[in-house]
C-alpha cells in the first residue's frame, strides 16, 4: 500500500453549509476526523487544502497536508496539483485515491476495492443500491448505469433516471469516491471538460470519452455530509454506536 496515496480535498468557502470542514464531529473538527479515519488504515494520508486557517490546524494537530491554489475548479484538479507536488518531494506514487473530505464513515474494504480495480481501469469508483425511490428521484443523488450484471463498467453518469425498470438492476446511485492510475490523473486533469460535463456538472463525464471507468457496488451509501441536518444524523449515528 505504499505506492498508493489517499487524498482528501478541503476547502472553507463552500456555498450550502459555509466552513463545513471546521464542523464538529465526535467532537473534533469533520477535516480532522476524516484524515483519523483514513490514516487508520493507510500510511499515506494527505489533506489537500487551499485556506489559511486550514493550514495553521493541520500544523497545530500533526496533520499532513499538501497546500494548493484555492482557485481550482474542482476537487480532482485539486489533488491533480497535490500529486505534482507530492512527486517533487521523491514519494513513489503508483495509485491516487480521492476521499470526500465530508466522508467520516469511510471504510478498509472501499479503499481496498478501488485500488484492486486499478490494476484493469485507471479510474475507479463506488456505488450502491438505491433504498429509497425518492433518493433516485433527487437530482443531486447522481446516477451510474453500468454496462451489465457481470461487467461493472461504467456506461453512463446522469442526474436522472432515464429507465426507471433498470434501478437497481443496472442503475445504481453513484457515490463519490474515487480512484486513479496517477499517470491517468494527471493526463485527466488536462483534458477540456466535456459539454455535457458542463451541463450536468459531472466530472466524470469527461473520463468517459476517454477511458472505462471500473465500479464497485457496496451494500449500501457512504452517508456523507451536506447539511447541517446530515450532520446531526452523523453524530447521532456515533452517539449511538458508543
Amino acid at each position: 500500500m505504499n505506492d498508493t496515496v489517499i487524498l482528501i480535498p478541503v476547502r472553507l468557502k463552500a456555498t450550502r453549509f459555509p466552513n463545513k470542514p471546521f464542523a464538529k464531529i465526535d467532537n473534533i473538527p469533520m477535516l480532522h476526523y476524516v484524515f483519523n479515519a483514513s490514516s487508520k488504515f493507510f500510511p499515506n494520508v494527505y489533506l489537500a487544502i487551499c485556506d489559511q486557517e486550514v493550514k495553521e490546524y493541520c500544523d497545530n494537530n500533526n496533520i499532513n497536508y499538501i497546500l494548493t491554489d484555492p482557485d481550482h475548479l474542482s476537487g480532482t484538479d485539486r489533488i491533480g496539483e497535490a500529486i505534482g507536488k507530492l512527486e517533487k518531494k521523491k514519494i513513489d506514487i503508483d495509485f491516487v485515491i480521492n476521499v470526500q473530505g465530508d466522508m467520516p464513515f469511510i471504510e478498509k474494504e472501499y479503499i481496498q476495492s478501488l485500488i484492486k480495480n486499478l490494476s484493469h481501469y485507471k479510474m475507479t469508483t463506488l456505488a450502491c443500491p438505491f433504498t429509497e425511490k425518492n433518493d433516485a428521484e433527487n437530482p443531486s443523488k447522481v446516477k451510474v448505469e453500468i454496462e451489465d450484471n457481470k461487467n461493472f463498467v461504467a456506461k453512463d453518469f446522469s442526474r436522472v433516471v432515464k429507465d426507471k425498470s433498470k434501478l437497481n438492476k443496472s442503475i445504481f446511485h453513484h457515490i463519490g469516491v474515487y480512484g486513479f492510475q496517477k499517470q491517468f490523473l494527471k493526463d485527466y486533469i488536462s483534458l477540456k471538460p466535456s459539454s455535457r460535463e458542463l451541463e450536468e456538472k459531472l466530472e466524470q463525464l469527461r473520463v468517459l470519452e476517454n477511458t472505462k471507468i471500473g465500479i464497485t457496488i457496496i451494500e449500501r451509501e457512504i452517508l456523507g455530509v451536506d447539511t447541517k441536518e446530515d450532520l446531526d444524523r452523523v453524530n447521532q449515528l456515533i452517539q449511538d454506536n458508543e
